[in-house]
């Protein structure tokens, strides 16, 4: 709840700011916004380690293998990574480069992710050929 408010605390103050900024000095407003998207994300970098930790633990309980762990990991960070480059670039009237940073977050998640989908497709190979 703690760190909903401190967002809501930058977040509406630099709205209204790059709001009000944005007809007369639009690269202000955009450097607003990623002032706040900054101490937004840097403030909620403890609760992502949080998150992080009991996935972890969850993980560790349930034998998944921390290859698969940190690719579940990294995976989900590259998401929140492209969302956020999308949506500033959309602010900033860019719609193109946020399709760009969409179609970039997509195909850096696919190769994070491209050992596990090997190892399913051996597995898969192996069941297939040894039936």
């Amino acid at each position: 709840m703690e760190l909903l408010i401190k967002t809501a605390a930058v977040c509406v103050p630099a709205a209204l700011i790059a709001g009000a900024l944005k007809k007369d000095s639009p690269v202000m407003a955009m450097l607003i916004a990623l002032a706040a998207v900054c101490v937004i994300v840097f403030s909620s970098l403890g609760a992502i380690r949080e998150a992080a930790d009991f996935v972890r633990d969850v993980a560790e309980e349930a034998n998944i293998s921390n290859a698969v762990l940190a690719v579940l990991l990294k995976t989900v960070g590259i998401a929140l990574i492209a969302r956020i480059a999308s949506d500033l670039c959309k602010d900033a009237g860019l719609g193109a480069a946020a399709s760009a940073s969409e179609l970039a977050g997509t195909a850096a998640a696919l190769y994070t992710a491209l050992p596990v989908m090997r190892g399913v497709f051996h597995m898969i190979k192996e069941l297939i050929w040894t039936s």
